[in-house]
Parts: structure tokens; sequence; C-alpha cells
């Protein structure tokens, strides 16, 4: 079904009302390879083309949505499609001889930034050597977390989405994720990370 003018327009207008958000959010994910290749506003207009083939969708849900479902926010919904334009954009620019993973990874660096929110911050006064140090045995742990791990505590951490959030963007037609299941996952994430942090750098005098 295609949209109508109306219907364009209120895409449009949400768009535009989430806009700084969702360019925060995919420039922070976009990998500096990726980057050389397609800008973020790019991946954007690419995404408001994925949002409109699944607009009258997007609709139906909300006009037939319980006062009890908390899945419906028009910002996670955004994300969701806004992720799904970065991912075909990585699956594109990375086939072929160019495509060294099986999985789209967080960018490079990331891991870095999101363990630095993770393990705790009382070690006290560091040179910049130690800080790097730091950094790098933060970005060794964090990058052997698997993929999914990884993306719970990054939407947590890096992209401030609630429970409720989460559970939307990681729900689909074959798997609806709940709220209390987000927790749990983002629970065993937190603790895994916690684990390979002291297997590690059990001399490291700071955990998670």
């Amino acid at each position: 079904m295609s949209s109508s003018i109306a219907d364009l327009a209120m895409l449009g207008r949400l768009f535009d009302e989430h806009r700084v958000k969702l360019l925060a959010m995919i420039n922070r994910r976009l990998d500096p390879a990726l980057r050389a290749r397609v800008c973020s506003e790019d991946i954007l207009q690419d995404a408001f083309e994925i949002a409109k083939s699944r607009w009258p969708e997007f609709q139906r849900r909300q006009q037939s949505a319980s006062p009890e479902d908390c899945s419906l926010s028009p910002y996670s919904w955004l994300y969701r499609v806004s992720r799904d334009a970065l991912i075909n954009a990585w699956r594109k620019h990375s086939s072929g001889p160019r495509d060294v993973h099986r999985e789209m990874p967080l960018p490079e660096g990331s891991a870095m930034q999101l363990g630095a929110s993770l393990i705790d911050r009382g070690i006290g006064p560091m040179t910049e050597a130690h800080r790097n140090e730091i950094q790098e045995m933060v970005k060794q742990a964090v990058a052997v977390l698997k993929i999914p791990d990884q993306e719970i505590l990054w939407m947590r951490f890096e992209d401030q989405l609630t429970s409720a959030e989460i559970a939307d963007v990681l729900s689909n037609d074959k798997e609806i994720i709940t709220e209390n299941a987000v927790g749990v996952r983002y629970y065993r994430a937190l603790r895994k990370f916690a684990a390979t942090w002291k297997r590690m750098f059990p001399n490291a005098g700071s955990k998670p």
C-alpha cells in the first residue's frame, strides 16, 4: 500500500522531530571504513525510504495497540529503521573481498568507548600511559563479548535507550522481546563483561 501525501508529511515531521538524535546514533555507529564510502545523511535518507514502506504497518500497530503495549514508541521505531539502513549499508559495502566480518561489528574504537562506561572509575588518577593501557585492556575485554551482548550494552549505555525501547528495537515478526527479557539479557551481558575482565586481567584492580 503506498503512503498518501498526508501520511508522508506526517512521517516527515516525525523524522524531523528525531533527526538530531538519529544522526547522532548513526554517527556513533558508523565505522571509519564505512564512513569513507557513505555518510550518515545518506543512511538517514535510506532509512526514510525504508520507513515509507513500513509506515502503514506502523500506523496499524499504533491504532490497534492496547494501553499496556509499551513497544510502540515512535523513536524506537525510527531507531530500528535507521539501524536497519545502517546494516544494509554495511552489507552493501562489505560484500565480496571486503567482507571481513560475519556480523556488522560496532565501529572501531567503540569497544573502548563502551568499556569506559562499564569499568569502575574508582581506580584513582592515571598517567596518560596508564590510561592508554587501561583503555586497551577494556577494548580487548569488550571485543571478546558476542555481538548481541555488545549490542545491548551499547544501546543502553551509548544510545541511552530504555528497556522498553530496546525491546521494540530487538523484536521482529518472528519473536517478540519483552521488557523483562531485555533486563535479563542486559544483566547477563554485564556479568559476562565482568567475568571476562576478571579472567583476562585478574590483577587490574578494577571491576565493572
